[in-house]
Formats: structure tokens, C-alpha cells, sequence
């Protein structure tokens, strides 16, 4: 059953607001590791998450820190930390629009992932798309040398798939505040004794970009969510290569960062994919 041309379209537009906060953070999380550590940055963004949530629960009562599902927190929690530390180390060797055409190779792992637990039915026309992409992403890795932060990334890109796949499986059971509370502060627990090690006292200037981080990562999380309320992980995930155009205005911006021809013929492929799938979803 094809999803409704509103609903889609709602779920489109909670996911490139999700895509708009994920390159801010990316280009703030690059400023940060100029000077501090990868994982101390995690750290402060996942603690400072949980942080501004605190006055929204108190608030709600004390029902809001309650929940039934703590083992599904941890587990996000640990993913979570896992992930974004990956990535922010892929950050300090590679260039913004590098790690984020990286995490395009996302919407396979999710195909794959949402068929095999979400039981979630893929149409042939959106396999085919998908695998367009995969002869983008040929074109744009093709110059690109394979080192430890390149495997960093498409191991975070591995992780955030999985994540997907819980948020979507989950939603239904668990309110979305609570799962940004608890992923947070566990996410924080897991990254502090690695942080602790490369540790360096932030400046006033730097705990207001981290703060941003805080901020940041939360309204991703919750935009991400709510497209996932409404449409089908697999439909929703191709969506995602958007987020290469805004990627390289921000790094040509901030540092001087322009991908090459063969980048460009591989996104142009990807945007053909993605147009195809838009029409598809909404024919």
C-alpha cells in the first residue's frame, strides 16, 4: 500500500529539518575539534542534550522520567556513543562533504535492516533507485584514499542505520522526550572515561558552541522521530542524500572545501535517484 501524498510530504519535511540540523552540528563539531578532543566533544554534546531537557521534564512531572523500556535506552545509549564518536573522529581527517557522502551508504544498510526486522515491504522500483546510488557513491569515493578515518565513518554509518531501525521499531512504545533524555545521559556515561583521558578545559567561547551541540543533537533526534511517525523507514532514507548539497555550500563557506567532477557526475546520479523516488512515493 503506497503511503498518502500528505503524510509523506509531512514526513519529508520533519526529515530535511532533521538533515539542516545534522550539517550545522557537522560544521560546529569541525570548529570544536580543531582545538578540543573527538570524544571530549561527544561528551559535552550528549551531557548538554540531557541538560536542557531537564527544565521541559520537571516541567511534565515526575512521570516524565519514568519509563518501561531502560534496557532499550542503553542499548541507544551505547550505539549512540559508539557512532557519533566514529564520526567525529572521521571529522578531524576528512573534509565535511567526504564524511557526509560516506553516510549515504545509510539508506542501504536501512533497506536491508528495516526488511529483515521491521519485515517492512521494499518496492523493486525503490531497490533499483538505491542501487543507482550505489554508482554515485562509486564516482565520488572513487578518488578518495581509504584510511582510518574513512573506516571510521562507514562503521558510524553502520551504527546510525541500526539506530534507524530501533527508532522506528520503538516510537510507537516509547515517548520521544524520554528517549532523547535517557539516550543522552547513558551516551554521556559511556563517552566520559574516554573523554576524561584526552581531557582539556574548555573555553566560555567553546561551551557555547558546545551548547549548540547539546541543542543540536536533540532537535535531530526529535525531527528524525517524527518523520518516522508517519512514513516507512526504507521510502524515508534516500532522502537523506540531500544533505551533500548543504554539506559543501557549509564547508566551501567556513573552509574552503569543493568536491571534484567525479563527486559532482556521482551526486548528479544520486539527485536522479532521489527525484525518481519523490515521484514514485507520490505518483
Amino acid at each position: 500500500m503506497f503511503l498518502s501524498k500528505n503524510t509523506y510530504v509531512q514526513s519529508l519535511f520533519w526529515l530535511l529539518l532533521s538533515i539542516f540540523a545534522s550539517c550545522l552540528n557537522d560544521l560546529v563539531t569541525k570548529l570544536l575539534i580543531t582545538e578540543l578532543s573527538s570524544c571530549q566533544v561527544c561528551f559535552f554534546r550528549f551531557i548538554l542534550g540531557s541538560l536542557v531537557l531537564l527544565p521541559i521534564m520537571y516541567y511534565k512531572g515526575k512521570d516524565a522520567f519514568k519509563t518501561q523500556r531502560l534496557p532499550l535506552h542503553i542499548f541507544r545509549g551505547l550505539f549512540l556513543s559508539i557512532g557519533m564518536g566514529l564520526y567525529a573522529y572521521s571529522l578531524t581527517k576528512m573534509t565535511i562533504s567526504s564524511a557526509t557522502v560516506i553516510g549515504f551508504t545509510n539508506p542501504i544498510f536501512v533497506l536491508i535492516l528495516a526488511r529483515i526486522f521491521l519485515k517492512e515491504v521494499v518496492d523493486w522500483p525503490i531497490w533499483m533507485a538505491t542501487l543507482c546510488t550505489c554508482v554515485g557513491m562509486a564516482l565520488i569515493l572513487r578518488p578518495t584514499t581509504y584510511n582510518s578515518a574513512a573506516l571510521s565513518c562507514i562503521l558510524a554509518t553502520v551504527v546510525f542505520a541500526s539506530l534507524d531501525i530501533i527508532n522506528k521499531k520503538y516510537i510507537a512504545y516509547e515517548p520521544i522526550l524520554s528517549m532523547l533524555f535517557f539516550s543522552n545521559l547513558i551516551a554521556s556515561c559511556c563517552m566520559l572515561p574516554v573523554a576524561c583521558y584526552y581531557w582539556k578545559v574548555p573555553t566560555l567561547f567553546e561551551l557555547c558552541f558546545l551548547s549548540i551541540l547539546g541543542i543540536g543533537s536533540n532537535l535531530i533526534l526529535y525531527f528524525l522521530l517524527k518523520a518516522f511517525q508517519q512514513s516507512k523507514v526504507a521510502s524515508l532514507a534516500p532522502m537523506k542524500y540531500t544533505e551533500w548539497v548543504l554539506s559543501i555550500l557549509l564547508g566551501y563557506l567556513f573552509f574552503q572545501e569543493w568536491p571534484t567532477l567525479s563527486a559532482f557526475l556521482g551526486a548528479a546520479i544520486i539527485v536522479s535517484s532521489t527525484c525518481f523516488i519523490l515521484y514514485y512515493q507520490n505518483r
